[in-house]
């Protein structure tokens, strides 16, 4: 009976899998809040960003668990995990030590293999509105 349900379970994350991949792989991210990219290092910040895929021509809000906001800065990062829902997060985190050079926005996960063996694997959503590129 276990075997059956171990089996079960195995082949419903390997068909959600494929779904939720591709999902991710089109959604985007959008800096909703003014960054204050000169903020002092060990300033708290608040963070507000968007997450959304085009469907069919239209914006739709891409929801998911396990969202997190990561700030570069010249001698470390800073890493907060968001909280929010239809699309829309928010989080509160220190400048890391040099100040802020740059923002991301991911999707914390774990790659898992056959032998067992397991790493990060997150995944970083693309920004449209990057405040750290010029343009």
């Amino acid at each position: 009976m276990k075997r059956a349900l171990l089996a079960a379970a195995v082949l419903c994350l390997a068909v959600a899998a494929p779904a939720k991949v591709h999902a991710k792989a089109g959604a985007r991210a959008h800096l909703e809040s003014h960054l204050r990219k000169r903020a002092k290092p060990g300033t708290t910040i608040r963070v507000v960003w968007t997450l959304y895929v085009i469907e069919h021509g239209e914006r739709r809000p891409f929801d998911a668990g396990d969202l997190f906001v990561r700030l570069r800065g010249r001698s470390g990062f800073a890493r907060a995990y968001g909280d929010g829902q239809n699309g829309r997060y928010a989080a509160r985190l220190k400048v890391p030590r040099g100040g802020m050079t740059g923002i991301r926005f991911g999707l914390e996960g774990v790659r898992m293999y056959p032998d067992g063996r397991t790493e990060r694997g997150d995944h970083y959503f693309p920004l449209d509105n990057d405040p750290f590129v010029k343009r």
